[in-house]
């Protein structure tokens, strides 16, 4: 996962726990450099994700998530990753669905403050569902694997980021919809330049 991703995870949920907001739309202390390097530089796309023209599409490249097209796949698919958590029971709901599943050992190291296990793309299918990663792919038009080993990196590091004590607090679903509402006012104002 790229240093980048966990920034940008790290402050939104920061911003949101400290009640700080910004009047533009732009995430704090460069934040938005980081977020315009993952988008390739403000190219529009259909469907409403400024910067995200054609990266990650059939047949293109999107190899690591750092930075180039695999990071405008990842900012892509953030906000729908985030509101897959909050549909599904919020933090508290997803972690149970990942233990349900079998991959206990996995979200106790996403809550933990040690490093993150791997979640196999293949548990993604089984976690988030097929449909839903059917439905995803066709949205983004983006192949359905490279959305399940995409959701693979994100939804840990979104575990993460919402429990940096090592344990879930209480206001994480709260946290969580701040950092969505104010990664979504970044994007629309990015799609307005």
């Amino acid at each position: 996962m790229g240093n980048d991703f966990g920034q940008i995870l790290g402050s939104l949920f920061g911003q949101a726990r400290s009640g700080g907001h910004s009047a533009s739309g732009m995430p704090p202390g460069g934040l938005g450099d980081l977020l315009g390097g993952m988008l390739g530089g403000g190219q529009r796309t259909p469907g409403g994700l400024g910067g995200l023209g054609g990266l990650g599409a059939r047949g293109g490249s999107s190899s690591g998530l750092g930075g180039g097209k695999g990071g405008a796949l990842v900012a892509m698919l953030l906000p729908f990753a985030m509101q897959w958590v909050q549909r599904n029971g919020g933090l508290s709901g997803v972690l149970g669905r990942v233990q349900q599943k079998g991959y206990s050992q996995q979200a106790a190291s996403w809550v933990s403050t040690g490093p993150n296990q791997d979640l196999p793309p293949e548990a993604v299918g089984e976690i988030v569902g097929t449909e839903e990663l059917s439905r995803l792919s066709k949205q983004l038009d983006v192949d359905e694997s490279v959305v399940s080993s995409s959701m693979a990196q994100i939804l840990p590091e979104v575990v993460n980021q919402l429990t940096p004590d090592g344990n879930v607090p209480d206001d994480s679903d709260d946290v969580l919809g701040q950092g969505l509402r104010s990664l979504e006012l970044f994007l629309n104002s990015s799609e307005a330049r």
